[in-house]
């Protein structure tokens, strides 16, 4: 009809057509065209464009066909008068008798002939089933997975029969993700023969409740056109009317002054008016408005108001989906009055979606898991999944309970089990996803403080494994928590408002791991191999992707069995790409050994790695659980790896220790907490252990360069602690700094006793006119009198600043050191850093 008319007319019209386009266009330019090199020029190149915008558009443009159409009309037209030019004489190129200017026309129809030509005939991708599932719902076609079709049935059958004098609301309640839409693509198919105008209409692509008017009754225009000719101009003067009431300032000014010069219908007139037009079409009009719960509440109230006044037509559904609780959270922010009951003046009916049962859920997950994973993993997803006649798996119960939950789950697990296929055991990953699916936060807090929550169980037959830890001690809130409870149960306890969990949510969450590391659980002796229970699988479980900036699992795991010479490599790379840290945190969860090479080579890697500089000092580790790795306790390690040869342990650890490199504050650092620690399960013993740190204390002043953070370290790391027992289980720690320490102390201080007098000059809290000398020299020297007769024994001949101390010093002696003292430094300049220690 759109195009049949206008061509009619042309055909009728033809003749004062060519009139017209004679006056306009012909005698005033084109009979001024000619035939001549320029304009031959002119057109190839117009004709070489067209056809070089064809190539470029060839592989994926998608021409218009109504485009196309008015193309092919328009050089139809021009054909004949081509042909038959006793009204217009047109104009060959020079040269080329055949071939017309104005035949550019017929290259532009035929160039879009070819694309929309290929565009129908193009083979359409092929579905692979590899990618990502959609969230799309049913449609026209797809099966009714839910068993909503019987309950639809009826909704539609009781429309069909109902006529009503103003529009009946139902409303469709369901949790996001619970099949809405699904539900409403039911019920279209159920009324497709029945004589309805079907209207969709999406307040939640507008911007605002005056939008929301506006696009209401647009879309109902659109939708009654072809019914009535009166009908959308009516609506159109309606909504003007309903957008006026909400306009403000000038716009609503303008438009009451507009009403007064030309006065117009009444609001209820023109409700009146189109109810009577609606009559006349005599068909049901159904309004299927989704996801009412996308809304803000401002936009809520708007679309209520349709629904319950302004377009309140007869023989009018409105069909509603929304999420109630949000709902009626939305009524309550604007009037708290009543708020529960309100929905039941706007809605006649409401649906709540029926149960379904969750093996229909299970099934969904299996097939779409089996349409992506090869046959070979189709007997474990259906049993990890479905489960068998003597076993089911519960623990999707309360976790995935939607079609969404259903689709995000799979999407989830296709991403992150890839890699990782043949290395995890399908259900743990399965548990762990959920987690990470529902909450997020939970499952990182899980996974960064694993070391918190879980500790490795080690009573069967030496097979280490992952359980969560009780409670040690009852601390803190909630009260009720015993230590029969988890230590990640505490956690999600105190801290559910910053996880974003609800009270009622903990206890799921809480069954959720414990399904994996409670205690009651089968022991990691009787666990595959590939569980999530074992310290050497639990990372991968975590780590299934590898972002820019983040450590790869493969290619760490990879250089840690590779020889040392290797890692050693792969830790340099990985310095320059400053993966310090990743690469540190990676270290730090290494736990047991397949062999022995694997520990020497790993050990080594630590070594090399802490040794790293790092300013200027050197990068480090975590010198508590490097002793925990490397302690022999009950000869762990000799007995693994060693055949029980302790010193066989100890050299190889001795050649780790020779290796340090300056400033040794790694190596100094670890062995200071191994010679305070009152574990003794080291291989190497105490009086070794204090040799080699005060030969790194010595190596260092050696190539003294100043009294630095250093220096001072390794002095303070040369002390150890000696443990006395006091009765029980109680032990009183006594720290003491060896007399080679102290003599290494002394011999460097004696070499430079000019810089390092400035160094022990100290100021009392808030006070710069008062010094004392520091209380290290008590440490060093054992007293301020030993102290006085070492500088009486130097040669002070030719140091100045010995001398102004010693003045300061007798000041201090006269105050028996208790007390600071004023003195003014000409020789030495002191500065108020803070006490020496």
């Amino acid at each position: 009809m759109s195009y049949g008319l206008p061509l009619i007319l042309l055909i009728v019209l033809h003749k004062p057509i060519e009139e017209v386009t004679s006056l306009l266009i012909v005698t005033p330019v084109l009979s001024k065209v000619a035939s001549t090199d320029i304009d031959n020029i002119i057109f190839w190149l117009i004709a070489v464009y067209l056809l070089l915008l064809f190539l470029s558009r060839i592989i994926s443009f998608v021409p218009s066909a109504k485009a196309f159409l008015i193309q092919v009309i328009i050089s139809l037209i021009y054909l004949y008068y081509r042909h038959y030019q006793d009204v217009w004489i047109l104009h060959p190129l020079k040269g080329h008798q055949d071939i017309y200017y104005t035949d550019i026309i017929i290259e532009i129809a035929f160039l879009n002939a070819i694309l929309l030509i290929r565009q129908l005939f193009a083979k359409k991708p092929l579905i692979a089933g590899k990618g990502f599932d959609d969230d799309s719902s049913l449609g026209k076609q797809k099966p009714d997975l839910l068993g909503y079709e019987p309950y639809v049935q009826s909704l539609a059958t009781r429309v069909e029969q109902s006529r009503p004098e103003k529009a009946i609301a139902i409303g469709i309640n369901g949790r996001w993700g619970s099949g809405k839409t699904s539900f409403f693509d039911l019920l279209k198919r159920k009324m497709v023969t029945s004589p309805i105008i079907v209207i969709d209409f999406n307040p939640w692509n507008s911007l605002s409740p005056n939008a929301i008017i506006k696009d209401f009754f647009d879309t109902v225009q659109r939708a009654t056109r072809p019914y009535h000719s009166q009908l959308p101009k009516l609506l159109d003067t309606y909504t003007d009317k309903l957008i006026s009431l909400h306009s403000e300032g000038w716009g609503k000014f303008a438009k009451e002054l507009k009403s007064v010069i030309l006065p117009e219908q009444s609001l209820n007139d023109l409700y009146d008016q189109i109810n009577k037009e609606i009559k006349a079409i005599d068909r049901k009009i159904i309004i299927y408005i989704d996801d009412l719960d996308r809304l803000d509440k401002e936009e809520i109230a708007e679309v209520i108001r349709l629904i319950r006044n302004t377009a309140s037509f007869s023989n009018t559904f409105f069909i509603v989906a929304y999420d109630r609780d949000y709902v009626l959270t939305a009524i309550k922010a604007m009037n708290a009055f009543n708020h529960n009951h309100f929905l039941e003046k706007i809605f006649q009916i409401e649906v709540n979606l029926p149960y379904f049962d969750p093996a229909i859920i299970q099934r969904k997950l299996a097939d779409l898991l089996k349409a992506y994973y090869s046959e070979d993993y189709h007997e474990n997803i259906e049993k990890e999944i479905v489960g068998t006649p003597s076993a089911y798996p519960n623990y999707f119960e309360g976790w995935i309970e939607t079609l969404r939950d259903v689709t995000r789950l799979s999407n989830g697990i296709k991403l992150n089990l890839d890699m990782l296929l043949t290395e995890v055991v399908f259900s743990e990953f399965v548990r762990l996803e959920i987690l990470r699916l529902k909450y997020p936060s939970v499952y990182e807090a899980f996974y960064r403080r694993s070391g918190t929550f879980l500790h490795i169980s080690d009573k069967h037959n030496g097979t280490d494994g992952y359980q969560l830890k009780t409670i040690s001690d009852k601390r803190g809130e909630p009260f009720y928590l015993t230590n029969e409870h988890s230590e990640f149960e505490l956690f999600v306890q105190q801290n559910a408002s910053r996880l974003s969990v609800e009270q009622h949510e903990i206890a799921p969450i809480i069954d959720l791991i414990d399904g994996l590391f409670g205690v009651s659980m089968l022991t990691a002796r009787f666990r595959s191999h590939l569980s999530v229970v074992h310290p050497s699988r639990f990372e991968l479980y975590f780590s299934y992707s590898v972002l820019e900036g983040k450590l790869s699992e493969a290619e760490f795991l990879k250089a840690i069995e590779s020889d040392f010479p290797q890692l050693k490599t792969q830790i340099d790379e990985w310095n320059r790409e400053k993966l310090n840290f990743e690469v540190l945190r990676r270290f730090l969860q290494i736990k047991t050994f397949k062999n022995r090479k694997r520990f020497e080579t790993t050990v080594e890697g630590i070594f090399y790695f802490a040794r790293q500089p790092d300013n200027d000092a050197q990068y480090g580790f975590e010198n508590r659980q490097l002793a925990d790795l490397l302690s022999d306790d009950k000869k762990r390690i000799s007995k693994q790896f060693y055949d029980g040869k302790s010193d066989e342990y100890a050299t190889f650890l001795r050649r780790l220790l020779d290796g340090a490199t300056s400033p040794y504050s790694f190596d100094s650092t670890f062995l200071e907490h191994l010679n305070k620690s009152s574990d003794d399960s080291f291989p190497i013993h105490k009086q070794e252990r204090l040799k080699i740190v005060q030969k790194l204390f010595y190596d260092y002043t050696q190539n003294f360069k100043a009294w630095d953070y250093n220096l001072w370290h390794l002095y303070h790391a040369c002390s150890y602690k000696e443990w006395t027992p006091t009765g029980g289980s109680v032990y009183r720690s006594d720290t003491i700094y060896p007399v080679e320490a102290n003599q290494i102390m002394i011999a460097t201080i004696t070499k430079h006793i000019d810089a390092f007098l400035p160094v022990i000059i100290d100021f009392p809290p808030f006070v710069n006119d008062h010094m004392y000398i520091s209380g290290i020299i008590k440490t060093i020297f054992g007293s301020y009198e030993a102290f006085g007769d070492f500088l009486n024994n130097l040669d002070t001949s030719s140091s100045v600043a010995v001398k102004e101390f010693d003045e300061f010093y007798r000041q201090l002696a006269t105050q028996n050191f208790e007390k600071a003292v004023p003195f003014e430094f000409t020789v030495i300049k002191v500065v108020n850093r803070g006490q020496v220690n």
